[in-house]
């Protein structure tokens, strides 16, 4: 038997406003609209526990039948946790949109190619960004990868001057965002000097657990096979990520001035940074295109334009 607490004893005593968040402060947090959910669930329990107490007791068997029928009870209580799924979907929606607007680093490395994350055609997705981030803090290591965050939070918080938004082009533009996004493409084609390796190991982070999404830092939800399909990330994918990402790095658009300041930077010529890097992209672009399947439009038996042949009656 289990005896009923005191309700008085049991009750959240009200803020004192020391050592804990103000209630305005508290409910522009994300996990409020959680709390208040699981409240109302609690306060059903108690309720039910309250009402099938005899003598101030109620037996454990009695406290896991109320348990299992307020988890999956109906009516009222479902209606309520159905008002309010939309609003934390919002929420967690809107978490994510302002994590990415703070991720200026990754803004910065994701510029030389944002234009393919709008091209359904191109296999390269905004689901795939995370992923992508992954693999360079782990080329860059995490020291450097935080102290580039960082740099980045700094020019773009001086860029915006207070304003809610930030400039993006004035960001992009701004000599420190190349600096930093040079270092970083530099560092990884460092990494890829064993190209086919390196690939493989690129493609496995790009493509590690496809089959969840995270909801959060410890909630996960399963994917549809179309959804695997449609996030896999494929060498054809790689190709055209790689290409623009170092589309900017081609030895023969650097001038003499550029060239002059990457050699004393970086003790090494950009051929010999990026050049192998580039010739193997290109390889991997013609075997793509090789590949590609080629539609044909077939009448009568051959392809369109070609003579049909009529077999007499």
């Amino acid at each position: 038997m289990v005896e009923q607490a005191d309700p008085a004893s049991t009750s959240v005593p009200p803020s004192s406003g020391e050592g804990r968040p103000s209630d305005t402060a508290a409910s522009m947090r994300y996990g409020h609209r959680c709390r208040a959910v699981v409240g109302v669930a609690l306060r059903a329990f108690l309720d039910l526990i309250e009402a099938s107490a005899v003598e101030g007791q109620v037996a454990l068997d009695e406290i896991h039948r109320i348990g299992k029928a307020v988890a999956d009870a109906e009516g009222a209580l479902l209606a309520f946790y159905d008002r309010h799924s939309a609003g934390c979907a919002t929420l967690i929606e809107l978490a994510q949109i302002e994590h990415k607007r703070t991720d200026f680093f990754g803004r910065a490395i994701t510029e030389p190619f944002f234009a393919l994350l709008d091209d359904p055609t191109s296999g390269v997705r905004r689901t795939n960004l995370p992923h992508y981030f992954a693999a360079v803090r782990m080329i860059l290591g995490n020291e450097i990868y935080a102290e580039f965050k960082e740099q980045c939070a700094v020019i773009a918080n001086e860029i915006r001057a207070g304003a809610r938004t930030v400039p993006w082009p004035q960001f992009h533009a701004d000599p420190r965002t190349h600096v930093i996004v040079e270092d970083t493409l530099v560092a990884i084609a460092r990494s890829f000097k064993r190209f086919e390796l390196r690939k493989e190991w690129f493609m496995i982070v790009m493509n590690n657990d496809p089959r969840t999404v995270s909801l959060g830092s410890s909630m996960f939800v399963a994917k549809s096979s179309d959804e695997m399909l449609q996030d896999a990330f494929s060498e054809p994918s790689f190709v055209k990520m790689f290409k623009a990402l170092f589309a900017g790095m081609r030895p023969n658009d650097f001038t003499a001035a550029r060239r002059s300041a990457f050699i004393d930077r970086y003790a090494e010529k950009p051929e010999g940074l990026f050049g192998q890097l580039l010739v193997e992209l290109e390889k991997m672009n013609q075997r793509s295109n090789r590949s590609a399947p080629v539609r044909r439009n077939i009448v009568g038996g051959k392809p369109k334009g070609g003579k049909k042949t009529v077999k007499k009656a």
